[in-house]
């Protein structure tokens, strides 16, 4: 297969609207990389330019070290699988994963070889001589990898390929093609909106926001020890409660409410720098304990207290919205627990998965990056004296991207 490089990438379209921003990546052979942010942050465009369908307005691509800036689309030697199935409907499943191979004057029997290998991956063995019309939407998307994979292409690209199935279907596919990924063993880069695809597919991710990376690394890194508060609330399901408050006197001091958190020896010796400061203070849904927890003494110095709202029951868990000022805290607990008749509810939050960030900038507090900073934006006005708020400085991070992106790494 291949490796893929992109070294400072970026997508400047007509108009001076700058879409992609310095993007810089390493990717290995065999990996599954996949990008995943909101709609509009660029995932699409660098996988495009990628492909070749778009023009990289200036950095370098390269695939097995070779560069792809000027190469057509059909010379770069990669295979893209698109939202929209895009099969021939007068054709066979056969003749739609044989049509690229047969346009290439590829020898029969090998054609035959290849076609019947991928559907025995793709398990469509029994569906070759149907047409499209006659199969299910899963078994479409998989013709459409199956047309691919006959290709044998260096590298897979897939652009939001399951966004038109159902949820249910979509779980089915997810582990089809992780399963497709491990037989075939192709490089592969990935792009959805959805960040449970995201964390249940790929060997690595990078979070996108504005046309900026925000943090790549292992799924369970990056949901362990987000880089920023876009990650942090991004990533996970629910996604984590933010606090907003100070630091002093060895406690985190909400902004509302009337209990202090304590802190341990190893945050106070992290926040040293933030004594009397603002910070944040992010935990997950989960990593909160119920007072009625057989868990919660022992995190019982870091309790606070929350004015319960809607349930929501999933079964063996329900997420119980609650507030915190104006703080919305969902908490993520077992169903035997019946809170229907509390107007308050004392929970603790597990040490060990507190995370802090820098209130000003968004960052997240580290070891390694654990000095305070303050944002610098220096708003700009126009002719009315109005305020010009630029795309890139909405998201402080965004202008701290390039600097601290390497710390937050980890291949």
């Amino acid at each position: 297969m291949a490796t893929v490089r992109l070294v400072n990438v970026n997508k400047v379209y007509d108009g001076g609207v700058h879409a992609v921003h310095d993007f810089s990546i390493d990717i290995d052979d065999k990996e599954f990389i996949v990008f995943v942010g909101p709609s509009g942050c660029g995932k699409s465009t660098t996988l495009r330019m990628i492909a070749g369908l778009e023009e990289i307005s200036y950095g370098e691509l390269y695939i097995d070290d070779k560069l792809m800036n000027s190469a057509a689309p059909k010379d770069r030697d990669i295979a893209m699988v698109f939202q929209s199935y895009a099969l021939y409907p007068q054709m066979t499943v056969y003749n739609n994963m044989a049509y690229a191979l047969k346009l290439r004057k590829v020898p029969k029997a090998e054609i035959d070889e290849r076609v019947r290998s991928a559907a025995e991956i793709l398990k469509l063995t029994p569906y070759l001589d149907r047409k499209p019309r006659a199969l299910s939407g899963g078994q479409r998307q998989r013709v459409a990898l199956g047309r691919s994979i006959v290709r044998r292409p260096k590298v897979f690209l897939m652009d939001e390929p399951l966004s038109n199935l159902d949820a249910k279907l979509r779980v089915a596919m997810r582990s089809e093609i992780v399963r497709i990924h491990r037989e075939v063993g192709a490089t592969t880069i990935y792009v959805t909106h959805d960040q449970i695809e995201a964390m249940t597919m790929a060997s690595r991710i990078v979070v996108m926001k504005d046309g900026f990376i925000q943090q790549i690394g292992e799924p369970d890194y990056i949901y362990r020890y987000p880089a920023n508060m876009f990650v942090a609330g991004f990533i996970g399901t629910p996604a984590m409660n933010f606090l907003h408050g100070t630091v002093e006197g060895g406690y985190f001091i909400p902004d509302a409410g009337k209990d202090k958190i304590a802190l341990t020896k190893d945050q106070l010796k992290l926040l040293e720098n933030y004594i009397g400061r603002r910070v944040v203070l992010g935990i997950r849904p989960e990593n909160l304990i119920y007072e009625k927890s057989g868990r919660y003494e022992k995190y019982s110095k870091q309790s606070f207290e929350l004015v319960r709202g809607i349930t929501e029951k999933l079964g063996d868990i329900i997420n119980v919205h609650c507030g915190l000022g104006d703080a919305e805290i969902i908490i993520k607990m077992s169903s035997k627990y019946n809170v229907e008749d509390c107007k308050t509810l004392r929970v603790a939050a597990d040490s060990d998965y507190m995370r802090f960030f820098n209130e000003s900038t968004t960052l997240a507090i580290t070891a390694e990056h654990k000095e305070y900073e303050e944002a610098e934006v220096t708003p700009e006005l126009d002719e009315d004296n109005v305020v010009i708020i630029e795309p890139e400085k909405e998201n402080i991070f965004s202008r701290l991207s390039a600097k601290i992106k390497d710390k937050f790494s980890k291949k």
